[in-house]
């Protein structure tokens, strides 16, 4: 199955989005050159998009060419797996409860269906490939069974060859470990059924964790939970020493939300990182992403109901301060450390100064711009 790229074209001002023929969507030079005048940036930054119109996309932002790219898919996007060893080749997973996965071809534009899970479970948005790029591990929520699989793909044939139990309910994010050993899974805890769609029906009794499992055995090696377990365990961002900085979401009252984010480091568990309470509030419980720059020393946490990002340090753990920007979704760290961030509207910025949020940098363009960014930014280097 091939889905076409959309050929609409939508003529716009300077310092807005123009949505060009031909699958493509480019982004004003004028725009771009503001966005970006303090340095050249390289490289590409992939995400789900929806234009104007409600169609939705999966594409990107190459930031060396002022060119925003993506071809249309039937069903809102969510997270994307890139491989190992062939970069233009990303795969794209429907967002919870969607049971459905496409790969974008980046050298062609072009997306096609590979897979829908089985009867009774469904995507979580998220997927990695193994290190050597012969397998694709994809979360899923088995929820007739109510139990967390990840299942082990074949990358060529998308044929599940085995399954793994991710020790929870309600998986969402997993990466491996920066030396392939280890797979990391957030699991949400929290149990939904699509007759219900999204509505969360365990709260009471929800169970988050992070299990790290034998990526060639699938044997659990380590799981952490934290004290409070109405903080449910959504997002990895993964250090060069397998450390992670994890989002939470809290599922009580969002500003009785001890923290959004915690810190793991490997064999010694899960490290809530601290809030002050008067800043609790305005973090709303909420994170859509987390990155984290060791060059910069911070942990960077999208809170869009609080509309900014929360930082942390990322060596010594101390909150740092809260950049705020409506409605910030998508953060992701670029090949030099830098922060790179995403509003709803469209708008992308720059966390030029990350340790110190007070240096960083916003270029807000037309609120009529057609791109909305969904949850997530994946970084890759060009070459």
């Amino acid at each position: 199955m091939s889905l076409a790229p959309d050929k609409a074209t939508l003529s716009m001002s300077r310092r807005k989005f123009l949505l060009a023929s031909a699958s493509a969507i480019a982004l004003s030079s004028a725009g771009i050159a503001a966005l970006f005048s303090r340095r050249a940036y390289s490289g590409t930054l992939l995400s789900a998009y929806e234009d104007e119109r409600g169609d939705q996309y999966v594409g990107g932002l190459q930031l060396d060419s002022n060119h925003v790219f993506g071809a249309r898919v039937p069903m809102r996007a969510h997270g994307c797996a890139v491989h190992p060893q062939d970069p233009l080749r990303v795969l794209f997973f429907a967002r919870r409860p969607g049971t459905q996965a496409f790969e974008f071809d980046r050298a062609t534009n072009q997306v096609r269906l590979i897979f829908k899970t089985p009867p009774g479970r469904h995507l979580a948005g998220h997927g990695v490939f193994s290190g050597d790029g012969r397998w694709l591990y994809t979360p899923e929520h088995d929820y007739e069974n109510g139990r967390g699989v990840l299942a082990v793909r074949d990358a060529r044939t998308f044929v599940i060859a085995s399954e793994l139990d991710t020790h929870g309910i309600d998986p969402h994010e997993v990466l491996l470990s920066a030396d392939g050993q280890r797979l990391m899974v957030a699991n949400g805890g929290i149990m939904t059924h699509p007759r219900s769609y999204r509505r969360k029906l365990n709260i009471p009794s929800m169970d988050p964790s992070l299990c790290v499992l034998d990526a060639a055995s699938g044997e659990r090696v380590e799981q952490w939970r934290l004290p409070d377990h109405l903080l449910s365990i959504r997002h990895l961002a993964l250090t060069a020493d397998n450390s992670l900085a994890v989002g939470l979401q809290y599922e009580g009252t969002p500003e009785s939300a001890p923290s959004v984010a915690a810190l793991y480091r490997p064999g010694q568990g899960l490290q809530l990182l601290d809030v002050p309470a008067s800043a609790r509030p305005q973090l709303h419980g909420y994170v859509a992403s987390i990155a984290v720059s060791e060059a910069a020393d911070v942990v960077a946490a999208a809170c869009p109901y609080g509309k900014g990002i929360a930082c942390w340090s990322l060596r010594g753990g101390e909150y740092i301060d809260f950049v705020a920007a409506a409605e910030t979704y998508g953060v992701s760290r670029l090949a030099d450390g830098s922060i790179i961030a995403s509003q709803r509207d469209g708008t992308v910025y720059d966390m030029s100064t990350a340790r110190s949020p007070s240096g960083t940098r916003f270029v807000t363009l037309d609120r009529e711009s057609p791109i909305r960014w969904d949850d997530h930014w994946t970084s890759v280097v060009d070459t």
